[in-house]
């Protein structure tokens, strides 16, 4: 072997023990880096050169650098984020709504029924005094400010997911233009032979967090470049070219944000219907489903409310001899609109005859009974279990959401643990890895000095 071949061996594997350190420093800079896979050195053999009595070796070069990577681990992380999104985004908008069900509190329209008809139960029992009909008109207003409050609270809890929808929106758009932008560089990287490697997990990261905000699927093609599709098959990216979600104010909804497909030229598709998994989905069953629930629970309930009392009320006399008498306005008849029309303590139709005022209690106590009473329209119950059901309703629907979350939390903790075993950063390995490549390099470098003494001592042989 010449001494310039013994130098070549030696330079050969010093660069190939300085990149392979290089990589383990980029490894361990990376170890918190959100998204980041672990990359490896693949060393191979220099082509040997003939000799005798066979072939020599040249050395070693570092053939490639690979990350560590899992694709159907990586597929079920997509999916679990996709999911996670919707859970933690239906499970914060449905928090917003509890305290509208605030009746361990005294605070909610359950609390404020009970208040209404013990109230009216004094009236009865004194139907003279001017003290218990002015608290029973007092009650009454307090339980149309309740309900007028719980639709305003529905209102406004509407309209702040629907600011997220829009957000969401804009996120999706910044997200597939992110991609798009990366396809082209990884493209660019990889047709020369390169290994994205880098490129590729800043990549993973921009389609995780597209997944957390809506259904998606992905195709990557031969140049390394990936097509993603929302719903059923709507394209958002093509290699470099995006799609934009677009949220348009739907008439038809209150004026509430439509998520729409723009395929260019003016043409757009809802995707509202098909959206299946992410934040989206979760954002859009609370605010197109849950609430309007809630409100036409609530606005049944009202509507009887007023219904019933000014029913028998009308039947009865005030202390002036007043009959006929609405105590709701007739007109309110939703929760947002309820509202006690009747504002003289007197004209409180507690008699059921004029001949009786002030002494008779009879229409006093039929209105009271009406708390006790099954009307049909509510579905043969009473007001209170009537209210109680929503209620319950609701209760079911956040522990549903609140379990999902929980069970969705775990997997997704499970498949990171995964994730992080095959492509994560683990300081003791690559701290053993820089001894290894360290202890190499310094071999190679030993091997160049020698090959130097020895030209060294070659010129001295001929002087």
């Amino acid at each position: 072997m010449s001494i310039n071949r013994l130098m070549e061996i030696g330079k050969s594997a010093l660069f190939t023990a300085q990149q392979a350190i290089s990589v383990t420093g980029h490894n361990v800079a990376n170890v918190n880096t959100p998204g980041f896979s672990r990359q490896q050195v693949t060393v191979a053999e220099n082509r040997p050169e003939n000799g005798s009595p066979g072939q020599i070796g040249t050395g070693v070069h570092a053939e490639s650098i690979r990350r560590a990577f899992d694709s159907f681990v990586e597929e079920q992380l997509l999916a679990s984020r996709e999911r996670l999104g919707e859970y933690t985004a239906s499970s914060n908008a449905l928090a917003r709504l509890e305290p509208l069900f605030g009746d361990a509190n005294n605070l909610g329209i359950g609390a404020g029924f009970n208040e209404f008809f013990s109230a009216l139960q004094d009236v009865a029992t004194n139907p003279s005094d001017l003290s218990a009909r002015t608290v029973f008109l007092s009650k009454a207003t307090a339980l149309a400010g309740q309900f007028n409050q719980s639709s305003a609270a529905l209102t406004d809890a509407q309209q702040s997911i629907d600011h997220q929808v829009g957000q969401t929106i804009t996120d999706v758009n910044r997200l597939t233009s992110q991609i798009a932008g990366l396809n082209v560089k990884i493209a660019s990287a990889e047709s020369s032979g390169q290994q994205a490697n880098d490129l590729r997990d800043q990549r993973g990261v921009a389609l995780a967090d597209l997944a957390e905000r809506i259904e998606i699927s992905s195709i990557e093609d031969a140049t390394g470049q990936v097509t993603v599709f929302a719903g059923r098959g709507q394209v958002l990216v093509d290699k470099d070219r995006t799609y934009q979600l677009v949220g348009v104010p739907d008439l038809g909804n209150n004026g509430l944000l439509d998520v729409r497909y723009d395929a260019g030229a003016g043409a757009t598709t809802s995707l509202g219907p098909v959206i299946q998994s992410g934040r989206l989905k979760g954002l859009l069953d609370v605010r197109d489903q849950t609430i309007p629930s809630l409100r036409a629970s609530l606005d049944t309930l009202a509507s009887e409310v007023v219904t019933q009392v000014n029913q028998q009320h009308r039947l009865g006399f005030g202390l002036d001899g007043s009959t006929n008498q609405d105590f709701f306005a007739p007109t309110g008849t939703t929760a947002s609109t309820i509202a006690v029309s009747l504002t003289n303590v007197r004209q409180i139709a507690a008699s059921s005859t004029a001949v009786g005022v002030p002494g008779n209690n009879a229409n006093a106590l039929a209105l009271a009974g009406l708390r006790s009473t099954a009307f049909a329209p509510l579905g043969n119950v009473t007001y209170q279990d009537y209210y109680s059901t929503i209620a319950g309703s609701f209760g079911s629907t956040v522990q549903g959401v609140d379990s999902n979350l929980r069970a969705q939390e775990i997997l997704h903790d499970q498949l990171k643990s995964q994730r992080s075993s095959v492509s994560g950063v683990s300081m003791d390995e690559e701290l053993a890895n820089l001894l290894q490549y360290q202890r190499s390099f310094e071999a190679a470098s030993r091997m160049i000095v020698i090959a130097d003494e020895l030209f060294q001592t070659i010129l001295s042989m001929k002087r």
